[in-house]
């Protein structure tokens, strides 16, 4: 980010690989680097938390009890998604509380699932339909971890830039609810300069534009969602 006059981002200074720094000037610099945004401490206070872990395996030659829909399970001791990624396959989601997953390439992960998912408790929870492929997918051993993140909307408002998507606020990825909001912020913000004559009239577009952050809402059902989740929260350590 280039930080111009008065605080005024006036544009990007990069550089290729093995090449000279070059520099883009724009009225406007939007940052939508997602959820690992290198960008985004120029303009907020980024206070990202990791509070759980999601670990991934595919299921195969199994159907969801309703087709093309994805399905959310309020488990115990942890929410499951599953989801079809094509006509034999379904990705199934376990979120698992902590900042760090138990290794999987050593067994360690695998082992704790086993206790904690013992089929006893299991078969209660999971789909009938998905039970034998969802415990072949845990024995094959073929799975893959990556933090979940979320981080509240606290942007400063800077002339000549904005932040959008995952780059100024994350919510849990169990609510697929991130390109929504990508989208919706797409939504919010390509009326906004339309009254503008010249968008090189930087203090009159910051002055259409600063409202963007109180526009841009993330749907109710993602709050209700978040909500809900937090409620079992509560009551599981009750």
């Amino acid at each position: 980010m280039w930080l111009g006059e008065k605080g005024t981002i006036k544009g990007v200074k990069f550089r290729r690989k093995g090449s000279q720094e070059f520099t883009a000037h724009a009225p406007l610099t939007i940052v939508c680097d997602g959820c690992c945004s290198n960008l985004r401490r120029y303009l907020c206070n980024p206070k990202v938390e990791i509070p759980s872990c999601f670990v991934g395996l595919i299921l195969e030659d199994c159907q969801l009890p309703y087709a093309n829909h994805a399905h959310v399970i309020l488990g115990d001791p942890s929410l499951v998604s599953f989801y079809p990624i094509d006509s034999r396959e379904i990705c199934c989601l376990v979120d698992v509380p902590g900042r760090q997953v138990p290794s999987i390439s050593s067994g360690e992960w695998l082992t704790t699932w086993k206790q904690r998912w013992h089929p006893s408790r299991i078969i209660f929870q999971v789909p009938p339909e998905l039970y034998t492929a969802f415990l072949v997918a845990i024995d094959k051993g073929n799975i893959k971890a990556m933090p979940t993140r979320s981080m509240p909307a606290t942007a400063y408002h800077t002339p000549g830039a904005l932040l959008m998507g995952d780059a100024v606020n994350m919510r849990h990825p169990i609510t697929g609810g991130g390109m929504v909001v990508a989208l919706s912020d797409v939504v919010a913000l390509r009326n906004l300069p339309r009254p503008l004559r010249n968008l090189n009239d930087v203090p009159a577009l910051f002055k259409y534009l600063e409202s963007f952050y109180t526009l841009r809402k993330v749907s109710s059902l993602c709050w209700s969602f978040e909500l809900l989740k937090s409620h079992i929260g509560e009551l599981k350590g009750n």
